[in-house]
């Protein structure tokens, strides 16, 4: 009777061991099928404070100094990841990698350029943007990263954006480079900014009419004036990523970065010509 009740007891905590992981594993099912969002950025910022984190997330970081290097760096990527379509450089930044693009601007939320699960994600373009050679980029190239939501310039992946609200980087890195297999870009900022999310800045065919006029917003939301005008044949790069700057529970305002496609031979600026906005600059632009 003794082994009879032992017995039934090991089956009883064997079946309790057994519902217990299996509730679990649906458990962390369920929060990798949950749709991302800045409050997910949140939540994995505020965790992170628990333990120390490591360097941070490069991805497939790779120095690109010449075209060679970027024609090797692009031909390796698209032959590990198809969805691979250009190459992100933001000057002394930890800013190089393959920028991605799938069929919509979920796949890479939570997945890095080798499809292994990552918080970081990569960098990859809107799914409606048209990459390739210059002369076929939609009007507006909007490509997107998180940030650690901490606005740590010296954090992961496009925390690292956040160097620009220093007035010298600002002034010190005017460009960008974007690169296709097909073309070596550069693009010249003109517009550093915090807008809401209702201002429709990452709609990508724009007529050129709408895009001067969404490169008007932005210069005017700007915390630079820079001295670059763009007009309506014009090809502009968006960079965006999530902020805290009006708060850890303001889910509302990204941080973005904007260029215009320089000329093939046009000569490039050491510095860019800017200058910081006073409170009351920024109020009677509003």
């Amino acid at each position: 009777m003794k082994k009879f009740l032992v017995a039934i007891g090991v089956l009883l905590f064997a079946a309790a061991l057994a519902f217990t992981g299996f509730t679990l594993v649906k458990m962390i099912q369920k929060q990798q099928a949950a749709p991302a969002s800045a409050q997910d950025d949140a939540a994995s910022a505020a965790s992170s404070t628990a333990v120390a984190l490591p360097q941070p997330e490069l991805g497939v970081y790779k120095l690109v100094e010449t075209e060679m290097d970027l024609l090797e760096a692009l031909d390796y990527e698209i032959k590990q990841n198809r969805d691979t379509v250009g190459w992100l450089i933001v000057p002394n930044t930890q800013i190089s990698n393959s920028v991605l693009q799938a069929h919509d601007n979920t796949a890479y939320l939570r997945t890095d350029e080798r499809h292994q699960p990552s918080i970081y994600g990569c960098y990859f373009a809107d799914y409606t943007c048209s990459i390739g050679p210059r002369e076929v980029l939609s009007p507006n190239t909007v490509i997107y990263g998180h940030s650690d939501l901490k606005d740590n310039p010296d954090g992961p992946r496009f925390s690292q954006l956040f160097k620009f609200t220093d007035p010298e980087f600002a002034r010190q890195n005017p460009y960008i480079q974007f690169s296709t297999i097909d073309d070596f870009m550069d693009w010249e900022i003109f517009a550093v900014f915090y807008p809401n999310v209702d201002m429709n800045y990452i709609e990508t065919n724009l007529s050129g009419s709408e895009l001067v006029a969404l490169a008007n917003e932005a210069k005017a939301q700007s915390i630079y004036d820079y001295d670059v005008t763009v007009g309506e044949t014009d090809k502009i790069l968006t960079l965006s990523t999530c902020t805290v700057k009006y708060g850890s529970s303001d889910y509302e305002h990204r941080f973005v970065v904007m260029a215009k496609l320089v000329p093939e031979g046009t000569e490039k600026k050491v510095n860019a010509d800017l200058k910081e906005k006073t409170s009351t600059d920024q109020q009677t632009e509003e």
